[in-house]
């Protein structure tokens, strides 16, 4: 079997792309990646010495700007570059995951009339899967919510693959030895959420409650003055970033989490039955993160805060009140939502597709 990979500029499209190329490796396929030279897939695929074919690709915005024109004349360029690789690498079938950097591979595959299946994080639909979405063999879906916003689609709920590293600490973690607040705001920090969780922290931190607060590169040196004015004690910890195997271990000594509601931190969180306070980005496209976050607070999994709500006295309310709740109910719908196989389920899926049209 050879398989082409796409998809990407940001980790929430990067993440379970690789994790499908790994399953496809493991059971011996031909895995090549084709993405944007400007992503985040083209470093994360030299990590894990994945073949890499880079094309120019960029967001496209309102054509009413000239900004808007140069990314649809890239993206006619990116599909006749993406159109040559797919030739050249004959690849049986074509999955992505949508991003800006997926389009053209897309086109690519429409033209040459090779098959392709698609995976949607959130439980609003992208552009990219929307677009792409009816020719495909299947669209491989992580929220229940994302099946009705997919009209003409062949849908199928696989889950949302986790990092290796991630799900195997999950299967180990212990919520006895559980004693902090873990708070996160997405790969690159949030601001918002940083200043809030300080302030939050100065109020809440003591012995038998400690924090561990990742900021983000970029916010780090703010973040500390702000962590030094308020004299907060050692049980508040403050890092820039975490690599895979240390947000392994903050995951594991979590009790709760404070971050936004992108699909990737909402499957690690199911994956270590975790109950969050979720700040929805209010920036996402069409609301995915609120619509995200919904489902998990219908099951009971989370409290919502609006970014306009969020303040040092709500967030404690809402810790508070999670804190005082039983959690079994809530860690019972997180398990039946988590799907754990979700690499393999995709890749069963990739089988069968590629064989019902092969020759």
């Amino acid at each position: 079997m050879r398989l082409v990979v796409t998809g990407g500029g940001t980790g929430g499209h990067v993440y379970p792309a690789l994790e499908v190329a790994r399953e496809a490796r493991s059971r011996g396929w031909e895995v090549r990646y084709l993405g944007s030279e400007r992503g985040q897939e083209g470093p994360a695929c030299r990590k894990e010495r994945l073949e890499f074919e880079a094309f120019p690709a960029e967001p496209l915005v309102s054509l009413r700007t000239p900004r808007g024109w140069r990314a649809l004349a890239r993206l006619l360029r990116s599909s006749l570059l993406a159109k040559r690789s797919l030739r050249r690498a004959r690849p049986d079938f074509v999955f992505a995951t949508g991003g800006y950097s997926a389009a053209p591979v897309l086109r690519a595959a429409q033209s040459l009339r090779i098959p392709y299946g698609l995976h949607e994080q959130n439980a609003v639909p992208g552009r990219t899967i929307r677009i792409a979405g009816p020719r495909a063999a299947f669209v491989a879906t992580v929220f229940r919510a994302a099946e009705d916003r997919l009209p003409g689609c062949r849908v199928v709920r696989t889950g949302m693959p986790v990092r290796a590293e991630l799900r195997r600490a999950a299967a180990n973690r212990d919520p006895a030895k559980a004693d902090r607040i873990l708070v996160v705001g997405g790969s690159q920090g949030s601001v918002a959420i940083n200043e809030v969780a300080l302030a939050t922290g100065a109020r809440m931190t003591r012995p038998q409650v400690r924090w561990t607060h990742v900021c983000g590169r970029a916010n780090f040196d703010a973040c500390f003055h702000t962590f030094t004015n308020l004299g907060l004690p050692p049980e508040y910890e403050l890092k820039a970033f975490l690599e895979a195997a240390e947000m392994a271990a903050e995951y594991s000594r979590a009790r709760l989490v404070v971050g936004r509601s992108g699909a990737g931190t909402l499957s690690e969180l199911a994956a270590f039955r975790l109950r969050s306070v979720l700040i929805p980005y209010p920036g996402a496209f069409a609301q995915h993160q609120l619509y995200n976050a919904r489902e998990f607070e219908a099951m009971g999994a989370a409290r919502i805060l609006q970014q306009e709500e969020l303040t040092p006295a709500s967030l404690e309310a809402a810790l508070v009140e999670l804190s005082e709740s039983d959690a079994s109910a809530a860690v019972e719908e997180l398990a039946r939502w988590d799907l754990p196989d979700a690499s393999a389920r995709i890749a069963d899926r990739i089988v069968e597709a590629a064989q019902a049209v092969a020759p």
